[in-house]
């Protein structure tokens, strides 16, 4: 036996076994899906009307904003009028829920005044602000009578504040602070939300939010800012003022920074919202269902038991049909199996990549790829010493022709998997990488270790007894 098979194999041995050893001690494991550990399922509805290209932007801004809150292997999909989102394994699950379907409109409305919303004598005075739109903007003189001059009750808070339905941009509203206690006068909308173009919460003292904007924000900012110097611009998102920063310059060169009494999650939260901006789409929660963990258990149990008893059953056929060979066949597949659970668990630990059930199926119609290639290999050996040639020799010489069978069919995994990679999204995403990544490494393990392990056994064990391989009779006389 050569000693490059040697190193092969030990190379191989020792590459499979510290990778493994090194994601147990570790202490990684795969991160399961929402099928396998439990989550949320959220079932989102358009409450108007939209066209398929609003609609698939709203998915696509949905799936951006899950990934970003490190949800692992979110299943994001539409099905007719509705979007299914699955949510493995979330730690704040209404933290997700609230953020997935907001719609975040984001406006920059200067501040004609401010109130007290507690106070009944100030709500008074912004009522009659109101009805003069704008004309009075003296908060201070709460005194109103009715037409018999008796004096007029003052207004509730839910009189004052604009009506969500009225919430419009080119409107003068009243809206509350984030806190709910301060009220504020807006002017309408000196700009929109539409032209961020980054934003990301970092802790300066504080927690704030930089915001950076396109081309054409940066020219409104600074046109805003000119008109608004000293005085306050309330940043408002979804009907509710986040920030009232007064404006100390004219000019800000694309950035600006949101400040307020944020803490981190409520820092991060904006910032993340922002960053992929409003979704085209207003929809409503059809529905949402939490799968139990002990659900997910029974699922993982069950397929973890089909899985054991379909290895079982493949390893006792190859061991049945080709005796010494099929123990280097189930060889393979614990290779095979150590270093895919090693890539699992570091892609689960780095990139948050969860093994859904698709993706377990993947694994699964995996094996029998695995599998044909120890037989291709197999039947080219036991055809060559049929014909006469020596079991040694023709370990050694049917692997070439072996291989090239072995590569093109598992190309056509790789092309299959490669197209429903692209073209999919969701579980069936799942399913194809991991029928990619087990392909790719089914053509490692035939070449480094399959190989060099299929002659060994046949120059140390098998010899010149054709029975050791599952072959019965030989039409020639074996020759070296």
């Amino acid at each position: 036996m050569r000693r490059s098979h040697i190193v092969s194999l030990l190379m191989v041995l020792l590459v499979a076994g510290a990778s493994l050893a090194g994601v147990l001690s570790a202490g990684w494991s795969p991160v399961l899906g929402v099928q396998l550990q439990g989550g949320v399922e959220v079932v989102l509805r358009p409450a108007d009307e939209v066209s398929d290209e609003q609609f698939e932007r709203a998915i696509e801004i949905i799936r951006n904003r899950v990934d970003a809150i490190g949800v692992a292997e979110p299943d994001i999909t539409r099905q007719g009028s509705q979007v299914i989102i699955q949510l493995p394994g979330v730690k704040d699950k209404q933290r997700a829920v609230d953020l997935i379907g907001q719609t975040a409109e984001l406006t920059f409305r200067p501040v004609v005044s401010i109130f007290d919303s507690s106070d009944p004598n100030q709500l008074a005075a912004v009522k009659q602000l109101v009805q003069n739109d704008g004309q009075d903007s003296d908060l201070t003189d709460p005194d109103a009578t009715t037409e018999s001059g008796e004096p007029e009750s003052p207004p509730s808070l839910s009189e004052v504040l604009t009506p969500p339905d009225k919430d419009e941009a080119s409107e003068r509203v009243v809206l509350l602070g984030s806190e709910g206690q301060t009220g504020f006068v807006l002017s309408p909308a000196a700009l929109t939300g539409e032209v961020i173009e980054e934003a990301a919460a970092t802790f300066q003292g504080q927690w704030i939010v930089n915001v950076s904007f396109n081309d054409e924000g940066a020219l409104l900012f600074d046109q805003m800012a000119e008109a608004n110097y000293q005085r306050q611009v309330a940043i408002v998102l979804d009907g509710v003022v986040e920030s009232a920063p007064t404006i100390n310059a004219t000019e800000f060169d694309g950035q600006a920074v949101i400040s307020g009494s944020f803490d981190e999650e409520e820092a991060k939260n904006l910032a993340l919202v922002l960053r992929f901006g409003a979704l085209p789409v207003e929809f409503e929660r059809d529905d949402v269902r939490t799968v139990s963990a002990t659900l997910g258990e029974g699922t993982l149990r069950a397929g973890v038991i089909a899985g054991l008893v379909g290895l079982a059953l493949v390893g006792l056929y190859m061991l049945l049909y080709y005796r010494l060979l099929g123990l280097v066949a189930i060889c393979s597949l614990a290779i095979s199996g150590a270093t895919l659970w090693s890539i699992i668990a570091w892609l689960g630990e780095s990139q948050g990549l969860a093994l859904t059930l698709a993706g377990a199926t993947g694994i699964i119609v995996s094996i029998g790829v695995q599998v044909d290639s120890n037989i291709v290999y197999y039947e080219r050996i036991k055809e060559e010493v049929r014909r006469g040639r020596a079991v040694k020799s023709a370990a050694d010489g049917s692997f070439r022709a072996a291989f090239s069978t072995i590569i093109w069919a598992d190309l056509a995994s790789l092309i299959g998997a490669g197209v429903l990679y692209q073209l999919t999204s969701g579980t069936v995403r799942g399913f194809a990488l991991y029928l990619g990544i087990t392909t790719l490494i089914d053509l490692a393990v035939s070449f480094f270790f399959m190989r060099p392990l299929v002659v060994l056994v046949a120059r140390r064990l098998v010899n010149e007894r054709p029975k050791r391989l599952g072959l019965t009779t030989v039409t020639e006389e074996a020759s070296i």
